[in-house]
């Protein structure tokens, strides 16, 4: 239809852009209550009110899609990590604030907890690829709690590589079993898994306090 007198067409890179913000924030929501296997272009197409032709034209197919949303929670999860960071304090207490982040936001967005945590495990290599690389980014932060540590010559070589892994176990069987609870609750449990190897038990108490 011809561009109503007085008004601009809008140009084509802004129209795209709309929506594919429309369709990944309806996204995300569908995959996380029907899971990736259970989601269908069917599904996404509805909840963004968007033609099948326009969907293709954006994400190229349903796991393109999944990917696209589970980057956009990376993304933004760590943009709200960063800053609650504070500026001044040693690694573990840096480490302690940047779990609170997490947890807060895991406990304030539980579809987007759940996409990124679980259903990525389920929508394919390339999801799993991008998952694997975000446990992998961890790393040379967690590294910088060996640095600090009073007992870096007895950490075993690939703690961090464990730590990383071993946090997004403890709160994926927590989504999967419902009982991720409240940030306050579930932190002093990932100060055990993340900080205590680097600081003691001691100082990972008085910083769960």
């Amino acid at each position: 239809m011809p561009t109503p007198a007085g008004k601009q067409k809008l140009p084509k890179e802004v129209m795209e852009a709309h929506q594919r913000e429309r369709v990944l924030n309806a996204a995300i929501e569908v995959f996380a209550k029907r899971g990736y296997p259970g989601t269908t272009i069917d599904h996404l197409v509805d909840a963004a009110k968007i033609g099948v032709g326009n969907f293709y034209a954006l994400f190229g197919g349903k796991e393109a899609c999944f990917i696209a949303c589970y980057e956009r929670v990376v993304t933004e999860t760590r943009v709200q990590i960063e800053a609650a960071i504070p500026a001044e304090g040693d690694w573990a207490l840096k480490a302690r604030e940047a779990l609170r982040a997490l947890l807060e936001v895991l406990e304030a967005e539980p579809l987007r907890a759940r996409l990124a945590l679980v259903e990525v495990q389920t929508a394919g290599p390339k999801a799993l690829a991008a998952y694997e690389g975000t446990l992998e980014s961890v790393i040379p932060l967690l590294a910088a709690g060996r640095k600090e540590s009073p007992y870096a010559k007895e950490l075993p070589q690939r703690l961090e590589e464990a730590i990383a892994g071993g946090l997004a176990w403890f709160l994926q069987q927590r989504i999967v079993v419902g009982e991720l609870g409240s940030a306050s609750e579930r932190l002093p449990e990932a100060i055990e898994i993340v900080i205590e190897p680097f600081v003691g038990s001691k100082v990972a108490a008085k910083l769960a306090k």
